[in-house]
C-alpha cells in the first residue's frame, strides 16, 4: 500500500513538473511575442517621423529655391538678355566677315587669273629674249670673225690679250688697294689697340691684391725648435719623406725654409710644419703621418674648391675634373712672385672684354682660353718642356676645342699663332703681367736681365754708352755720331731689338731707343 501511494506521488510529480515547464515555455512565448510587437510599433513610428522629417525638409528646400529664384531672377534675365544680344552681335559679325571673305576670295582668284596670264607674257618673253640672246651671239661671231678677218689677227691670240690686259689692272688694283690698307692700318692700328685696350681695363673692376708666396715657416720658441729639430732628427727625416721636400733650418735663424719643384708639395709641407710646432703634445713619426694624411685631405679639398671657384666665376661649362683640379693648384704657383691662379683668372677677364669690345671671337670661348693659357706651370714641374706646350697636350687630352689648344699653345710663340682667340690671349696676358705691380723680379733675375741687355747693346760696333730704364723695360743706347749716320742708327735699333727678342726672356716689352748726337763746335776771331 505503501509502495503504491509513493508511485502515484513520483507520477503526479512528474507531471506536475512537466506542466510547469509547458506554463514556462508558454510564458516565454508570450512575452518575446509582446516585445516583437512593441519593436515593430517603434519601427513604424521611426519610419512615420522619417518622412515627415524628409516631407519637412523638401518644404523648406523649396522655400529656399524659391527665395534665391526671386532674389537672382532680375539679374537671370539680364544675363539671358546680354547673352542673346552678344549672340547677335556674333552672328552679325559672322555675317560680315564671311561677305568680307567672300569678296577678297574673288578679289584673290582674280589676282590669281592676272598673275597666271603675266606668267604665261613672262615665259613668252623670256623665250623670245633667250632667242635674241643667241641672235646676238652670233652676230657677235661673226662680227669677231670679220673684223679679225680684216685685221689679220686670230680671235683667241685677241682674248688672252685683253685678259692678261684685265688681269694686269686687277692686279695693279689690288696692290693699290692694299698697299692703301697697310698705310692706314700702320697709321691708326696702334691708336684702335690703344682704345680697345683702355675701355678693356676701364671695365675690369676685378680686385687686385699683391699676393707674394711664402713656402716657409718660423720658430716662435726655442721649444718648438727642438720639437723639429730632436737629438736623433727622426721628425725631420719623417716630414721631408712624407713630402718629398727639403726643410732648411740654419741655427742661427729662425727661419725653417722649405724647398722643393712642387709647389702643393712645399704648401703641404709648410702646413705640416705649422701644425706640428703648435702642437702641445709629444710629436712622434706616427702623429706627424697622421697628421700628414689629415692635412693633404684638406689641401686637396681647397684645391678642388679653388678649381670649381675659378670656373664659376669665369662662367665656363663642361671643364674636364682633371683640368680643374690642375688649375685649382695653380693656387701655390708664382711666377715672378706673381699668383698664378688670380693671373689666369685675369688673363679669362681681359681676354674676354677684349673679345666682346672688338666683336671677332665668342667672349665665352676668349675666358676660356684665357684662364686655361698658363694652366701647363702646375705641371712643368714633371713634365720637359714648355708650360704652354704642356698645358696644350693636356687639355688637348681632356677634349677642349682646337681652337683653344692652338691659342695656349701659341701664347709664347712656340706655335706660329694664327687666329684671333690667341692674338686676343697673348695681349690679355702681356697686359696681366706687365701693368705695374703684378710682378717682381728677384734681385738675381733683374741682375741677370739687366746684363743680356748691355752685353747684347755693347756688342755693337760704334756704342759709346747705354743704360737700362724704367726697371729694365727700356734701353737707351749712346753711338758714336761721327762713325754712325742716321740710316745706321736705325738699322741699330731693328738689329738691336731683334737680338733682344731672341735672346732674352721678359713679360711685356722692351724699347730700344738709340742716341746719336751731332756736335757743331764754332770759333769766332778775338778783337783786338
Amino acid at each position: 500500500m505503501t509502495l503504491n501511494l509513493f508511485l502515484i506521488f513520483l507520477v503526479c510529480l512528474f507531471f506536475g513538473a512537466l506542466l510547469g515547464w509547458f506554463s514556462y515555455r508558454l510564458y516565454r512565448a508570450g512575452i518575446r511575442y509582446a516585445a516583437e510587437l512593441e519593436a515593430e510599433e517603434l519601427l513604424r513610428e521611426a519610419k512615420d517621423r522619417l518622412e515627415l522629417q524628409e516631407l519637412e525638409e523638401k518644404e523648406y528646400l523649396q522655400e529656399i529655391e524659391a527665395e534665391l529664384w526671386t532674389k537672382d531672377e532680375p539679374g537671370m534675365m539680364k544675363t539671358e538678355e546680354r547673352i542673346e544680344e552678344l549672340q547677335e552681335l556674333s552672328d552679325e559679325k559672322k555675317q560680315k566677315s564671311d561677305n568680307l571673305y567672300s569678296v577678297e576670295r574673288q578679289k584673290t582668284l582674280t589676282f590669281e587669273t592676272e598673275i597666271q596670264k603675266g606668267e604665261l607674257e613672262v615665259a613668252k618673253c623670256e623665250k623670245e629674249q633667250t632667242t635674241l640672246k643667241a641672235a646676238i651671239v652670233d652676230l657677235n661671231k661673226k662680227y669677231i670673225e670679220k673684223l679679225s678677218g680684216r685685221i689679220g689677227v686670230e680671235t683667241d691670240s685677241v682674248q688672252k690679250d685683253l685678259v692678261q690686259e684685265i688681269l694686269r689692272e686687277a692686279d695693279e688694283r689690288a696692290k693699290k688697294y692694299i698697299d692703301f690698307q697697310e698705310e692706314e692700318a700702320k697709321e691708326h692700328s696702334e691708336d684702335r689697340a690703344k682704345y680697345y685696350i683702355d675701355i678693356a681695363m676701364a671695365r675690369f673692376a676685378r680686385p687686385y691684391c699683391g699676393e707674394r708666396g711664402i713656402a716657409s715657416a718660423y720658430f716662435e720658441t726655442a721649444e718648438q725648435r727642438q720639437v723639429l729639430c730632436d737629438p736623433e732628427g727622426k721628425n725631420l727625416k719623417t716630414i721631408e719623406e712624407i713630402t718629398g721636400c727639403d726643410i732648411i733650418v740654419e741655427p742661427d735663424s729662425e727661419l725653417v725654409g722649405v724647398a722643393g719643384f712642387d709647389p702643393v708639395r712645399r704648401e703641404l709641407t709648410r702646413r705640416l710644419i705649422e701644425r706640428i710646432l703648435k702642437e702641445k703634445r709629444t710629436v712622434t713619426s706616427e702623429f706627424i703621418k697622421d697628421k700628414a694624411e689629415h692635412i693633404k685631405r684638406e689641401l686637396f679639398a681647397l684645391i678642388k674648391r679653388d678649381g670649381d671657384a675659378i670656373a664659376k666665376e669665369l662662367g665656363l661649362h663642361g671643364l674636364h675634373p682633371e683640368i680643374r683640379q690642375m688649375m685649382g693648384s695653380l693656387r701655390y704657383r708664382y711666377s715672378f712672385t706673381q699668383n698664378q691662379y688670380f693671373h689666369c683668372a685675369e688673363v679669362g677677364w681681359l681676354c674676354g672684354l677684349l673679345a666682346q669690345e672688338m666683336g671677332v671671337v665668342d667672349p665665352r670661348k676668349a675666358r676660356r682660353a684665357g684662364m686655361l693659357h698658363d694652366l701647363g706651370k702646375s705641371m712643368d714641374h714633371e713634365l720637359d718642356g714648355g708650360h704652354a706646350m704642356i698645358g696644350a697636350n693636356f687639355i688637348e687630352a681632356r677634349n677642349e676645342a682646337p681652337d683653344i689648344v692652338h691659342a695656349v699653345r701659341a701664347h709664347h710663340f712656340d706655335e706660329v699663332p694664327s687666329t684671333n682667340l690667341a692674338f686676343l690671349v697673348i695681349t690679355a696676358d702681356a697686359i696681366s703681367g706687365a701693368r705695374p705691380g703684378a710682378r717682381r723680379s728677384t734681385m738675381e733675375t733683374y741682375t741677370q736681365k739687366i746684363t743680356e741687355l748691355d752685353g747684347i747693346a755693347r756688342s755693337f760696333n760704334g756704342v759709346t754708352d747705354c743704360y737700362v730704364l724704367n726697371g729694365g723695360r727700356e734701353l737707351r743706347v749712346m753711338v758714336n755720331g761721327k762713325k754712325i749716320d742716321d740710316l745706321e742708327a736705325m738699322k741699330i735699333g731693328r738689329e738691336m731689338a731683334a737680338r733682344i727678342e731672341a735672346e732674352c726672356s721678359y713679360p711685356g716689352q722692351i724699347k730700344v731707343v738709340v742716341v746719336r748726337e751731332t756736335l757743331v763746335v764754332e770759333t769766332t776771331r778775338a778783337h783786338n
